[in-house]
């Protein structure tokens, strides 16, 4: 943005009476020794009000909302049928025309940044039911959406060799990222989540985002917002199916199907009243990335819970000696 530039009428006409200029290079008088001594005082109050500021006024969760994606795998149905496995077609009595029964299984994911570039992240059971052709919806800031298939994601010369890097063990799975053009699209930082889980005290509210039963995604992509509590530390599950080496961090409620893949967060309160100088600071709540809703547990008597897998298993991904050669390649050769 260029900025116009006002006459100013008395440097005009100095001009006329050249001034000697002095040289003093080096050397402060008293008065300029105290002003500057006074203006480092002053910057570094306010570096120390900026930084205590910053911390109060955290990321909302409508901003976050962006960071998160609708992933949607169209296909057509098939039935075995002895040994054989058919497609499923329908027609109408009173046409001779066939058309394909099709199925939608859909998913939730998020983008985060690492390394100056944009990753998908997901559950694995999510990431490995996805073909090709299945869409990836993302959420742009002026409330439009714009869709992507991963085979376009695969065809992008700036992440060549883009695939899915799975955890060997933990439910997740994480996708470089390249779009059509640019837009402006929130990513959740690196700065923004630890590389190791802390323990959150219990009973702490958390949310998560998501898609459920594919709502959310009709005329804006707008994810449904669900308010929760932390209900266990890191802990162990004994279930079918669950390795008891992984560590989850368990919610109290069951959350509906297509919330698996989704981003929770926790809050933190930041407390009030802080006084710098002589500003008083507001306190309020701060969000934290926690990890990735991957599943429920259930009992015979109905109760559910649901499963958390922390975000140490995406650092055990981006830090993996597979993940690094990947990133490796991209670089521009010497």
């Amino acid at each position: 943005m260029e900025s116009k530039k006002t006459p100013n009428k008395a440097f005009a006409a100095d001009r006329k009476k050249p001034r000697p200029l002095k040289s003093n290079v080096g050397k402060l008088n008293p008065k300029e020794e105290r002003a500057n001594k006074k203006m480092r005082s002053l910057l570094r109050a306010f570096i120390l009000i900026f930084f205590f500021c910053s911390s109060a006024h955290a990321v909302s969760i409508d901003e976050l909302s962006k960071t998160v994606v609708f992933l949607r795998q169209q296909s057509q149905e098939m039935e075995v049928k002895g040994d054989k496995t058919l497609e499923v077609w329908y027609r109408d009595p009173d046409s001779k025309e066939f058309s394909p029964k099709i199925i939608t299984s859909s998913g939730t994911g998020l983008i985060i940044q690492y390394n100056k570039r944009d990753y998908l992240i997901t559950a694995k059971h999510v990431a490995t039911a996805l073909s090709p052709t299945a869409e990836i919806i993302i959420n742009l800031s002026a409330g439009q959406s714009r869709s992507l298939t991963f085979k376009w994601l695969s065809q992008q010369e700036i992440i060549k060799g883009a695939r899915w890097f799975h955890h060997p063990k933990a439910d997740i799975s994480i996708h470089p990222m390249a779009y059509q053009d640019r837009f402006d699209l929130l990513a959740i930082s690196e700065d923004l989540f630890p590389k190791k889980d802390i323990e959150i005290t219990l009973l702490t509210p958390a949310y998560v985002l998501g898609f459920p039963m594919g709502l959310g995604v009709k005329e804006k992509l707008s994810p449904i917002a669900k308010g929760t509590l932390i209900a266990s530390r890191l802990t162990s599950i004994d279930s079918p199916g669950i390795s008891p080496d992984l560590q989850f961090i368990l919610l109290d409620q069951a959350l509906a199907q297509g919330y698996s893949g989704a981003p929770v967060f926790y809050t933190e309160d930041i407390p009030s009243g802080i006084t710098i100088g002589s500003q008083r600071m507001k306190g309020g709540e701060k969000l934290h990335f926690v990890g990735i809703l991957s599943a429920s547990v259930s009992d015979k008597t109905g109760g559910k819970i649901s499963l958390v897998t922390p975000i140490s298993y995406i650092w055990d991904i981006l830090e993996s000696s597979e993940f690094r050669k990947y990133e490796k390649g991209l670089e521009p050769k010497k």
